[in-house]
C-alpha cells in the first residue's frame, strides 16, 4: 500500500516495461495507480491544467521518491477536446489526495473555492519541467533557462548537492556548539530565510525576522553560505581577517537558493518525522564535517 500523503521527489525517466531500481537509493520501485495534476504552458504562458489517472507512477519503497516517463504522461495530453489548450511544456505538480476531499464535499466540483483540489505536493515540483514533443518523437526533460548548465538529466540532490552542502554546512557548524540545538530551531531559521528571500523575488522589502537565538545563529551563518553562493558576499577569511576568494565556479539565481532551501526545509521536516526533536542534526552530521 502506497501512503501518497508523503511528499515525494518525481524523477522523469525514460524505459520500457520498468524502470528498475530507485535512482535515488537504490530500492524496489513498485507501480501505483494514482491521480496526478498536471499543469502544461507554452513558453513563459501557462495553458490548461488537468488531473491524470493511471498507474504510471513507480514508487520507491525505501525513500520519498516516484518515478515516471514523460512519455506516459504525453499520451494522455494527446489526445486533447477541441476547447482545451495544452501547452508544449508540463509539470507534474504532485499527487491528488482524493482521500482528503471531506464526504460533504464529494457533491462539489473540485477545484471551487469551497472544494480545493488536496494535493500532495512534488518536492521538485518548481525545479523541473518535461517537453511534449510531437507524437513521433520521444518527449525530453528541460529546465528553466537560469539552471541550464546543471545537468537536467540528475536528481535535484546531485544537481545542487553543492549548493546543499555549503547550507546544512551552516546549520551543522551551529549544532556542533550548541549540541542541545533541535531540529526546529534549524527549521525555523531556514523559513524565515526562504520568506526573506522570496520577498526580494517579488520586489517586496521584508523586515528582519525575529527568532530564538539559536535560530538567529543559524539564520545568519547561513545566509552567509547563500549570499556567497549568490556572487554577492564573501563570508570567507584569513587569521588576519581579511577576505579570502574561494572558488565556486558560476553564482547562482536567486530562485536557485530558494528552491535549495526548500529542499533544505522538506529534508528537516522528513527526517524530525523519522527521528525526532534532533533526527535531522544527527542525520546530517554524519556527513557534514
Amino acid at each position: 500500500m502506497i501512503d501518497i500523503t508523503i511528499p515525494r521527489e518525481c524523477i522523469y525517466q525514460e524505459f520500457e516495461g520498468q524502470p528498475g531500481p530507485c535512482p535515488r537509493c537504490g530500492g524496489p520501485l513498485q507501480q501505483s495507480s494514482q491521480t496526478y495534476l498536471v499543469i502544461t504552458q507554452r513558453g513563459e504562458d501557462m495553458a490548461d491544467s488537468f488531473m491524470i489517472g493511471g498507474d504510471i507512477g513507480w514508487f520507491c519503497a525505501r525513500c520519498p521518491t516516484v518515478v515516471i516517463s514523460p512519455e506516459e504522461v504525453t499520451k494522455f495530453l494527446m489526445q486533447p477536446l477541441p476547447h482545451w489548450d495544452i501547452g508544449e511544456e508540463f509539470t507534474l505538480v504532485g499527487i491528488v489526495d482524493l482521500d482528503a476531499i471531506p464526504e460533504e464535499k464529494h457533491d462539489l466540483p473540485l477545484g471551487d473555492e469551497d472544494n480545493p483540489i488536496p494535493i500532495v505536493e512534488f518536492t521538485n515540483v518548481s525545479d523541473e519541467t518535461a517537453h511534449r514533443e510531437p507524437e513521433e518523437e520521444q518527449p525530453q526533460l528541460i529546465v528553466r533557462p537560469d539552471i541550464e548548465r546543471r545537468d537536467p538529466s540528475l536528481p535535484f540532490e546531485e544537481r545542487y548537492q553543492d549548493v546543499l552542502q555549503n547550507i546544512e554546512f551552516g546549520i551543522i557548524r551551529v549544532y556542533q556548539n550548541h549540541p542541545e540545538m533541535t531540529d526546529w530551531e534549524a527549521l525555523a531559521a531556514i523559513e524565515a530565510l526562504s520568506r526573506v528571500y522570496n520577498a526580494e523575488a517579488k520586489g517586496r522589502e521584508m523586515t528582519p525576522p525575529s527568532l530564538g537565538p539559536l535560530s538567529e545563529e543559524v539564520y545568519d551563518f547561513v545566509e552567509s553560505m547563500c549570499e556567497w553562493r549568490l556572487g554577492r558576499e564573501m563570508p570567507f577569511s584569513n587569521k588576519e581577517g581579511e577576505p579570502v576568494e574561494f572558488g565556486m565556479g558560476s553564482s547562482i539565481t536567486l530562485d536557485e537558493i530558494i528552491a535549495c532551501l526548500k529542499r533544505v526545509r522538506k529534508s528537516i521536516e522528513r527526517w524530525t518525522r523519522q527521528g525526532g526533536r534532533q533526527g535531522y542534526l544527527t542525520f546530517v552530521s554524519q556527513f557534514v564535517r
